[in-house]
């Protein structure tokens, strides 16, 4: 459930790019999004789908009949909460870095600067911190990998801020979704994983999706352009018209 709605994300982001940002799609493109969402929860989530092992819930003994009624209602709630607000951040980002020419790095500051302070007071309170520093102090290799996969966050993270606010917050998540999906492509490339028919399905939606939103994209532009220049028959009625006034006029 959880890979179906964050497969699905760039649905909602289109929707609430019409309210935040102003920015409208048509029918087939929300189509085309769906499509291509779909195909990647099916790729995604094909080896919990193969697999012949069930994963027992835990089921804790006196629980309140609240718990009971709303357990499993609870889940899907929350994933339809965080999916929202995940959709609104790269709007959000989009209007900052177009209309306030807030800079990347600024932006990746603050964000970051913020939530630096939250999860180091978490990490205290929890103990956890004291346990990864000492952890790394043992192993320095640890820290090597963190130091690479922070600089590694950065450059990526710099990189969308900067797709995002040359080409909007649909095409940033759009191309975050391509990423997911080429990811999944080198990993049967690079490690024995077994294929099946969901993968084929998933792949198959997925180009499905891509090619109806070619086509979205396509229509679009043709008529725009149909729009902004007139035909070839007004042309000659204008260019006729004009040589009749000429003549009028020598004539007079």
């Amino acid at each position: 459930l959880k890979v179906a709605f964050k497969s699905c994300k760039l649905v909602p982001t289109m929707a609430l790019g019409a309210c935040v940002t102003g920015r409208r799609h048509t029918a087939l493109q929300y189509t085309a999004a769906l499509v291509m969402g779909m195909g990647l929860a099916v790729l995604t989530a094909a080896d919990v789908f193969s697999s012949k092992q069930k994963m027992p819930l835990a089921q804790g003994t006196g629980d309140s009949q609240w718990s009971k009624e709303l357990g499993p209602l609870l889940g899907p709630i929350l994933l339809t909460i965080s999916t929202v607000f995940d959709s609104i951040v790269p709007n959000l980002q989009e209007k900052l870095l177009q209309t306030a020419k807030v800079k990347t790095s600024e932006m990746i500051l603050v964000s970051n600067m913020v939530m630096c302070f939250v999860l180091v007071g978490y990490t205290i309170y929890s103990g956890e911190l004291i346990s990864a520093w000492e952890y790394c102090s043992v192993h320095g290799d640890a820290s090597g990998v963190l130091l690479a996969q922070g600089l590694s966050a950065y450059l990526g993270l710099k990189c969308y801020l900067a797709i995002i606010r040359d080409y909007g917050g649909v095409v940033g998540v759009l191309l975050a979704n391509a990423r997911k999906i080429v990811t999944i492509i080198l990993s049967f490339l690079l490690f024995a994983k077994p294929f099946n028919e969901r993968h084929v399905v998933g792949l198959m939606l997925v180009f499905v999706g891509v090619y109806l939103g070619y086509i979205s994209k396509r229509g679009k532009r043709g008529a725009s352009d149909n729009e902004g220049t007139p035909s070839k028959d007004k042309k000659g009625r204008k260019k006729r018209k004009g040589e009749c006034d000429k003549s009028h006029e020598h004539n007079v």
